[in-house]
Order: C-alpha cells, then structure tokens, then sequence
C-alpha cells in the first residue's frame, strides 16, 4: 500500500444503467443484451422482472474472468469501459446468499456455476449459460415440512471435496453435494445440543441463524450468527467444536465500534491465524487471533457502516479493503500486527452511494465495486445523487 500515491484508475462502469427506475431499467438492459449478443433477450436474460437495480453484492470466479466483463480487456486501453451484463437470471424470491464455484472456468461452460438460497424454496444450482435451473437441493424442517432458505453458502475449500458446499441456517450447518440433483443435505450439524435449552449451549455450542461461513487454509471452517456468536469446526469442518466466542463480550464500548447487529460476513487471513469478523450495523471490524490468543486484537475502525445493509469486504494478503455508506473505499494494513483501534491507511471516493461489496481479482490489480440501497419512493425525488453501478 506505501506505492499508492494516487486515486486507482477507472476501468470500466454500468454507468447511469441501473439508476433509473427499475421498469426503465429492465427496458434498457433488455435493449443491451440484444444490440451486444445479437439474439433475443430471452435467450441471454432468464426471468421476466427483477424488483431492484441496486447491487447487493459482487463476487470475483475463480478464474478472475466473471464479474460482467473480461479483466484482461479492461487493462487493454485506458479507456473507461462501458459494462453490461452477458447473462441475467431472476429468482422467484428474493436470495439470502449465492456462492460462486470455485473451479469456475468461462472457457470451460460445465464449471460456470453459482448457487443461490430463494426464500422458502430449495437451493439451486444455476449456470449463466443455460436458461433456468441446473439442479435443486432441499433443506426442510424436519418438524414442519417447510423448505429452509441458508443464510450463507460456501464451497468447501479444503481437501478434495470441490463439489460440496456449505449451507448455514438456524443453529444447523448443512452439507451438500452438487452432484446429487434433488437430494438433501449429506449432513446436518446442529450447532447447539437442544434447541429447548435457555442457556446457549452450555459453553459447547451457539444458537441462532447461521449468517456467515469462512473456511480456513488449515481446514478450520468458521461460522457466525445474527446473535453474535462465532463457533470454529476442525476437519474441514466436518469434526469437533473447536471453540466458540460471543463477539459481543469483549470492549463492546470501545469508542462505539462495537456496536453491533449480528455477523454478515467472515474472513480469514492467508495465514489462517487472524479471522475478521464484520457485523451490520457496526463501524468496526473484529480482527481475532485464533491460533495463540483466542481473543480480539484489534478493531478496524473508520468505515461508515450504521446499517442493516450488508456491506461486504475482501481481504488481500495482509490488508482489508472494504466499502461503506459514504461511497468511500477504505485500506487497512497489517492485519493482527496492531492492537487496539487501527485507522485506515487510505481512501478514496469509488461512489456516491453506500459501496455494498469491494472485491480484489486474483491478479491483485483490480478492483470491482458495487453500490446502492433502497430509497424509500418519497425519498428518491429528494435525493441529490442515486448511483447504483458496478465498477
């Protein structure tokens, strides 16, 4: 970070796309997908509405070519690149959490694959070039019959299991395999002994919606609630309860960074020793020592994050980069080595809306962002600026 004496150079943008009215913008994208791809618009674009044109979050593949463009284009000219989407798919619900497959591969059709979690229907497996659905996956209450929406997806990362993935939902982490079209989970984990106790576990387990997943270099798959708890499983997260923490018990008023609302996302460091962990609601992000102390070290303060909104962030070797409400972009260094309150070592401006998702590509030479949040209708008229986009 000590070369970076200036803002990073835009590369490419949806522009003013997306800032419309959605109707107005379905309009727009379908006159694109047609004037780019020669076809019709229902050949490229799944789904007949979309009922936002905000972005929620954004997510690098595997191979670095899939946010909506080709990186190696970008770098080709210093042109500002004009972005539009090559595939669009419209769930029938609204989605708690997707998941890129980590072997995708644009070159190779059959590994560009996602799963998304629709409200109260079956996971599934969708690929940008087939209309439709690939495969489902149920999770059902066992006691209603009702389907079960996760919170957070994750592709196993470790060992050999490339095909499985993750599913957190309420005090259960499920695992699933996509080659088992149709079939549930392979297993559930149920995250506290009985449901029925008032006390969480008895030191042995955490209740609650289980809203993020991180899986470590060394095996250790970590997972948070929307209660603010943070439980480790070894074993590539197949064995035993490695530890579990109340993240909300520790300097919760230390200069109000604190304050929290439940955990959205969790990350782990190269090394698999310092694991961050980002609440809404909260300015502050934990960073814990995992592998000596068991305790946070250090709070990354600096970052306006006073929503509901879930505001994704990336960790790049020993740095953290991560948006918020401001449209700011913010970097901190050395993550673990500094104890305390850590300020940000640099900023700048990459929007002028709430920035929900910053992301590195695997080069370490880009980075995509994208932004925007509901605006109450009688607010919108009002607003000076309305920047939903992707850069």
């Amino acid at each position: 970070m000590s070369n970076l004496k200036r803002p990073p150079r835009l590369l490419g943008s949806t522009g003013d796309l997306y800032n419309g009215t959605i109707n107005a913008k379905d309009d727009q994208e379908t006159v694109k997908f047609v004037k780019k791809a020669g076809e019709t618009a229902s050949s490229t674009k799944v789904g007949a509405h979309q009922e936002s044109n905000y972005f929620k979050s954004a997510q690098w593949s595997a191979d670095g070519t899939t946010l909506l463009t080709s990186p190696p284009d970008l770098l080709s000219t210093t042109a500002i690149h004009s972005l539009c989407p090559y595939a669009s798919h419209v769930l029938p619900s609204p989605a708690y959490a997707l998941a890129v497959y980590l072997s995708y591969d644009l070159s190779t059709p059959n590994t560009a694959l996602y799963v998304a979690s629709p409200s109260s229907l079956p996971i599934r497996l969708i690929s940008p070039f087939v209309p439709g659905i690939l495969a489902s996956y149920p999770l059902i209450n066992q006691t209603t019959e009702a389907f079960i929406a996760p919170h957070s997806l994750l592709f196993d990362a470790y060992g050999d299991n490339v095909n499985h993935f993750f599913a957190g939902s309420e005090s259960e982490i499920s695992i699933f395999d996509i080659n088992r079209n149709g079939e549930g989970p392979l297993s559930r984990m149920k995250t506290i002994p009985s449901r029925r106790k008032k006390i969480v576990g008895g030191g042995v387990g955490m209740k609650g919606i289980v809203s993020a997943l991180a899986m470590s270099s060394e095996g250790i798959l970590a997972a948070g609630t929307f209660g603010r708890w943070l439980g480790l499983y070894d074993t590539g997260g197949r064995g035993g309860t490695a530890g579990i923490f109340e993240v909300g018990k520790i300097d919760e008023d230390e200069d109000g960074v604190g304050d929290g609302a439940g955990i959205t996302q969790l990350l782990w460091s190269p090394c698999a020793r310092y694991l961050c962990v980002v609440e809404r609601g909260s300015e502050g992000i934990g960073v814990w020592d995992i592998r000596s102390t068991g305790k946070r070290v250090s709070w990354l303060r600096g970052r306006k994050a006073k929503t509901m909104q879930r505001l994704s962030v990336e960790v790049v070797g020993s740095e953290l980069w991560s948006g918020g409400t401001d449209g700011d972009v913010s970097v901190w260094e050395g993550l673990g080595v500094q104890e305390g309150l850590v300020d940000p070592v640099y900023e700048f401006r990459a929007h002028e809306d709430a920035v929900s998702s910053a992301v590195m590509h695997s080069s370490g030479t880009v980075l995509a962002t994208c932004s925007g949040q509901r605006h109450a209708d009688d607010l919108r008229d009002n607003a000076s600026v309305l920047d939903n986009s992707l850069k």
